[in-house]
């Protein structure tokens, strides 16, 4: 027997992306892997995602408000698997090829593009913050891959 209600299962069946958020705070390299993130706008540009304080990046966001949206693509030769569980590995980011742009944020050089971002607002609707940023910079880094995506066995836990 199952033991996901109809309504977890049902919320589950929303299909997202996958991403590694980066930031850098004091010289320091910080990234998660995250799912709820989207677009909000065309004009300007904007994206929102879904953060909860506390984890990876979000103190850098909220200091200098710039942080890059890293696209995991289907061809990705292991980028999430340093980000699932972040206690495990002192430094996610060892082995990993990225680079700093000259906005100051980090992109991972395996990704399949990334969305340098400036945070513009937030709002803290339940447990996770939703902030809305302004892309101002965009890399396709590897055009022939095509974005990763999934859906969780429950909507009410990761």
């Amino acid at each position: 027997m199952d033991d996901v209600s109809p309504l977890a299962a049902a919320v589950g069946k929303i299909p997202s992306g996958l991403f590694i958020v980066t930031s850098v705070l004091d010289g320091r390299r910080e990234g998660y892997l995250g799912s709820w993130i989207q677009q909000a706008s065309f004009s300007p540009l904007m994206i929102n995602i879904a953060i909860r304080p506390g984890r990876p990046c979000y103190a850098a966001i909220k200091s200098h408000g710039r942080f890059c949206v890293n696209i995991v693509g289907q061809k990705n030769g292991g980028l999430m698997k340093p980000f699932w569980n972040p206690d495990s590995t002192p430094d996610p980011f060892e082995g990993l090829e990225c680079r700093i742009t000259a906005r100051g944020n980090l992109i991972l050089n395996t990704s399949l593009a990334a969305l340098e971002c400036e945070l513009r607002t937030a709002v803290t609707p339940g447990d996770h913050e939703i902030v809305f940023a302004e892309v101002v910079e965009g890399h396709l880094i590897q055009p022939e891959d095509k974005s990763l995506t999934h859906v969780r066995r429950s909507g009410l836990g990761y």
